[in-house]
């Protein structure tokens, strides 16, 4: 197989050197081809420009030979004139002239030919030839016509000036073949004649650059013309005596030229012609022999390359035949691994999702936007519904949990509440990263726990040391206060006794209420770590709460405080201990009192809710912030100045161990809202 290709690769490489042969040698003809017919072009030049100067030359002969005539004869009248003209002047070339013999003053004297091309003369040829010597010849030009003058002295006396005048256009006319096979300016292919100052004479391709210079040459004289850099040159005399110039590059130009000198005159003829012309034919059959070498490098290539696929399928039937043998036992064999693979990852794939169903917790696998690819059964149970496909957002709030661990490789785990919509519930969290081959993450896991339990539990050993210290604190207050409380107490029940006066007595009567009250405080105070429960019996809710509004009317800081009452009339009877429901009742009023420290209204509610009865009080007050509300019914916690945080503390516990709730409702300088609630028990269940 190899050597196929190396037999290709042979080919390829020799029709390269072929083609590189080929253009090599094209190059070398055109170059050669371009040198014979710049070749051509120079002798073309140099014939046009030596007749130009022989013709030039005669006019010269024929002007001399007149001043010699006229400085031996006397011809005064025309048909003298005539005869000079007819007889002297030389007919071999059937080139226009006009002669014009002038008197010592410049008139005219005699003329032949046509005057409205050429006369009157030019004041600057009379006054240039007027300094001629005798037998002396100038050559003038104007932009059209070429001007031969000379004088006749007589006696050292000036007595005619002989002008010999021809169009510059007719000598080129007459001199010059057009060698431009085309028609078209722009073919390049063009004879023209330029003075020693640049100025076109002569240019058949295009007339309108006549008389114009070609180194001011405007955006008109480029049809055929790209540039005239190579033109400047000549005129210029910087082609180092060069007649001849090939250009293939660039000005895409070959040129000859050759110079017309004789006095002061100079003239060059050029001869131009496009290279890309000239080489044409060169070009094309080179093309068809490139064409040709490369069509048969194709050829040899596609029957090779056939008879190698050919070659290649035989060997390869013979290949496939060998490797069907193989391929069979092989699969014989990977079916057998496959089927005991199988059988080991259905009996793992048992063992995890056992695993995975008995755990006790939620398990959900995210992508790193959040989508849920995979949750187990637990997750279904906890959310209601198969989540799988949604996204973290619909699953739970504060999904941004999953936000910081796109970029962590570390496990974290966060307690979280109120997820999947359950209140009061709280949950473990724990994320971990899942990676790829390269350490890359590409995913989350989460396990989610249900750990409510667990919290409330915390939370109660919390309370319970928090009760234990109130207890030992407690009990060494009630010492202190308990010896003087009761000598207050005595003085008391000796002047209710005495006392006649019906206000006093009933004041005497509220001290001695407060004073029973203090001291059940401090029994309570003292066994604080083990509240009592206290001695139920059947209580009307409404009385307490009356009893309780009337034990704070004469306090001074109710004077500015309207309290309203709206009990319901239908409120059912409950088995709780009356005193220690009153003590709960007494605080909150007191607390909605010190909340409202410039007055206000406290609204007293009861009412009957889902087999509860709800007590509530709404005060105007300055309202509890919101990072608070979590620590007021903590022990010790308070924001008064003179408070003991002991009020709160006890009566959660109280309505705590009567089965019932104790929450808070409060917004900043809107006020507070306390609601009881305690189940409703019937007789038949004490």
């Amino acid at each position: 197989m190899k050597g196929h290709f190396l037999i290709i690769g042979i080919l390829v490489l020799v029709v390269s050197v072929l083609i590189t042969l080929n253009i090599f040698f094209q190059q070398s003809l055109q170059m050669e081809i371009a040198g014979q017919f710049n070749e051509q072009q120079y002798l073309i030049s140099k014939s046009i420009a030596e007749n130009i100067g022989e013709y030039i030359h005669f006019l010269k002969e024929d002007v001399l030979s007149i001043v010699s005539i006229l400085s031996k004869m006397d011809i005064n009248n025309k048909n003298d004139f005539e005869w000079l003209a007819k007889d002297v002047i030389r007919k071999k070339i059937t080139i226009k002239t006009t002669l014009l013999i002038l008197n010592s003053r410049g008139n005219i004297v005699f003329m032949q030919g046509e005057r409205n091309s050429h006369y009157p003369v030019p004041s600057e040829i009379l006054k240039q030839t007027k300094g001629l010597s005798s037998g002396s010849v100038n050559i003038l030009e104007t932009p059209s016509t070429l001007h031969i003058t000379a004088t006749v002295y007589k006696q050292n006396m000036l007595k005619n000036i002989i002008v010999l005048s021809v169009r510059i256009n007719d000598i080129a006319n007459h001199f010059i073949t057009d060698t431009s096979t085309s028609e078209d300016p722009q073919s390049g292919n063009y004879v023209c004649l330029l003075d020693k100052n640049g100025n076109l004479l002569y240019h058949p391709p295009q007339q309108s650059m006549v008389e114009k210079n070609i180194r001011n040459a405007d955006s008109t004289c480029f049809k055929c013309h790209l540039n005239f850099e190579l033109e400047e040159m000549i005129i210029e005399g910087k082609t180092k005596n060069n007649n001849k110039y090939i250009a293939p590059f660039n000005q895409d130009k070959i040129l000859a030229f050759s110079k017309v000198d004789i006095n002061n005159l100079l003239w060059t003829v050029i001869v131009s012609a496009p290279y890309s012309e000239v080489t044409r034919t060169t070009q094309q059959s080179m093309k068809f022999y490139s064409y040709l070498i490369i069509s048969i490098l194709i050829t040899t290539i596609l029957v090779s390359t056939a008879l190698i696929a050919f070659n290649k399928k035989r060997i390869q039937a013979n290949e496939i035949a060998k490797r069907q043998k193989a391929m069979e036992k092989y699969a014989i064999e990977l079916e057998e691994q496959v089927s005991t693979r199988t059988e080991e990852l259905l009996t793992e794939k048992e063992k995890l999702n056992t695993i995975v169903s008995t755990i006790g917790a939620g398990i959900i696998l995210f992508n790193k936007q959040g989508e849920i690819q995979w949750a187990n059964q637990m997750i279904k149970d906890m959310s209601g519904s198969d989540v799988v496909g949604t996204t973290c957002d619909e699953l739970y709030s504060k999904c941004e949990i999953i936000g910081p661990y796109s970029l962590k490789n570390d496990v974290e785990t966060v307690i979280m509440s109120n997820l999947f919509g359950k209140k009061g519930k709280y949950f473990q969290v724990i994320t971990a990263p899942v990676k790829g081959e390269s350490g890359e993450i590409y995913a989350h896991i989460q396990l989610i726990q249900d750990v409510t339990e667990i919290k409330k539990m915390e939370e109660q050993m919390t309370t319970s040391e928090k009760l234990a210290s109130i207890g030992r604190l407690a009990a060494g207050i009630a010492h202190e206060i308990g010896n003087p409380l009761t000598s207050i107490f005595s003085f008391v029940q000796i002047l209710r006794e005495i006392e006649q006066e019906e206000f006093k007595k009933d004041s005497l009567k509220t001290i001695s209420f407060h004073i029973n009250r203090i001291s059940e405080i401090l029994k309570q105070l003292s066994g604080f770590s083990k509240m009592p429960i206290g001695e139920p019996n059947l209580c009307k809710i409404n009385d307490v709460i009356e009893t309780s509004i009337n034990l704070i009317q004469y306090d001074k800081k109710a004077k500015d405080i309207d309290i309203n009452e709206a009990l319901s009339p239908a409120l059912p009877d409950v088995t709780v201990d009356c005193n220690q429901l009153s003590q709960v009742f007494v605080n909150l009023i007191l607390n909605a009192i010190d909340a409202m420290p410039n007055g206000g209204e406290l609204t007293v509610r009861s009412f009957v809710k889902e087999n509860n009865i709800v007590v509530q009080f709404k005060d105007q007050g300055i309202g509890i912030p919101k990072e608070n509300l979590i620590k007021i019914f903590d022990p010790f916690y308070t924001t008064k100045e003179k408070g003991t945080g002991l009020g709160l503390a006890v009566s959660y516990n109280i309505i705590e161990k009567m089965n019932g709730t104790l929450t808070v409702e409060s917004e900043v300088n809107k006020g507070s809202t306390f609601n009881i609630t305690i189940p409703i028990k019937r007789r038949s269940d004490t």
